[in-house]
């Protein structure tokens, strides 16, 4: 009887391994960066400028990290944008806001003199609409396929630049 109850017992904790595995496998991680210069903006400045961008997605979450340093003027807003390198697009999701350019809910503050702004749990609700790219608001699969694509760019505005000062393409993982 104890045998029976003992092989019944570690068949159910082989499929509760099996199906946790199996969820988590699911999920998948995407690593995400830009290199942000100057030079990449549209069109190209001279600034000695320079910022980087990092993130990760897991499941249908995103995290990320954007720091900045050297800027001409003090930055009140970043973004994501939709577009191929040397060309200005629309946004889909605000990295940083200021008092001027506060941005949507949940939109930390851009550091004005450089520093690094950090932001977990970006989810769907977080994606704006471009529509005349035929980017939904709220679709973040959508936001994905721009990113790996190679059609997204992170831009840091400045008072000096409120266009952008430094700019990078967003790279994935599999890039």
């Amino acid at each position: 009887m104890k045998l029976r109850w003992l092989v019944q017992a570690a068949a159910v904790v082989a499929v509760l391994g099996l199906t946790i595995a199996a969820t988590s496998a699911d999920e998948g991680t995407l690593k995400l960066r830009a290199k942000l210069t100057g030079f990449q903006e549209s069109p190209p400045k001279l600034s000695p400028s320079t910022g980087s961008f990092e993130a990760t997605v897991t499941g249908s979450t995103l995290s990320y990290k954007l720091t900045y340093s050297k800027l001409s003027s003090p930055a009140f807003m970043a973004h994501i944008h939709f577009a191929q390198p040397a060309v200005n697009g629309g946004i889909f999701l605000w990295l940083c806001g200021s008092a001027t350019a506060p941005g949507p809910a949940g939109t930390p503050t851009c550091p004005p003199d450089g520093g690094t702004v950090t932001r977990s749990g970006v989810t769907a609700a977080d994606i704006q609409g471009v529509p005349t790219q035929n980017l939904n608001a709220g679709d973040f699969i959508g936001a994905l396929s721009v990113i790996q694509s190679g059609d997204a760019y992170v831009n840091v505005h400045t008072t000096l630049f409120p266009g952008g000062e430094i700019r990078g393409a967003v790279k994935s993982g599999e890039d």
